[in-house]
């Protein structure tokens, strides 16, 4: 199942020259990472009161502590277990660089869907944003040959549970927050 959902994604690749653009601007390692990190800043800023802005902090500081423990999670996996990529065992319509690290898991659709599953804990409406965003940069890893599906949805799965380890370890995360709120808010950056 796995190989034939790459093969009807990938396949439509090079047939459509706009969906191809949309693909390539999608897929690339700084489109959506970049988008992701300005909204970050945005919320972080952003906020009625002073106490809003704080659980808006904390929740950035909670991105960054499951965007670690992801990519740890990711590291791991890849020492392991390495997966070739799709290009390296069978013909592709390849619209990006080739990647030489494990394809699965997809550490992109880690990260994309650790800041989706964070950020949807206290904004819904900025959560889904970055939900659609680390999905769009899923499918389009799939689509471009980079990535099978599994390797997606195994990534995602990696940033969801991150998002909720760091969620259940408040006790580490949330004197950490204090602490770099309290630092930030010196510097006259909170």
């Amino acid at each position: 199942m796995d190989q034939a959902l790459f093969q009807l994604l990938n396949g439509v690749a090079g047939r459509v020259p706009l969906l191809d653009g949309g693909m390539r601007l999608l897929v690339n390692d700084y489109f959506v990472p970049t988008t992701l990190f300005l909204l970050l800043i945005y919320l972080w800023f952003e906020g009625r009161t002073m106490a809003d802005r704080e659980l808006n902090q904390r929740a950035v500081i909670q991105v960054i502590a499951a965007f670690l423990v992801a990519n740890a999670i990711v590291k791991a996996c890849n020492l392991v277990y390495f997966r070739p990529r799709p290009f390296s065992t069978q013909e592709v319509h390849l619209l990006f660089y080739r990647p030489s690290d494990s394809s699965w898991p997809s550490n992109p659709a880690a990260v994309g869907f650790t800041f989706a599953a964070v950020i949807w804990q206290r904004n819904r409406n900025l959560g889904a944003i970055m939900g659609l965003l680390a999905s769009l940069f899923a499918i389009a890893r799939v689509y471009c040959g980079v990535h099978y599906p599994l390797d997606v949805v195994s990534g995602a799965l990696v940033g969801f549970f991150a998002a909720h380890l760091t969620a259940r370890a408040e006790q580490v995360v949330g004197p950490l927050s204090t602490l770099i709120i309290e630092l930030a808010r010196r510097l006259n950056l909170a």
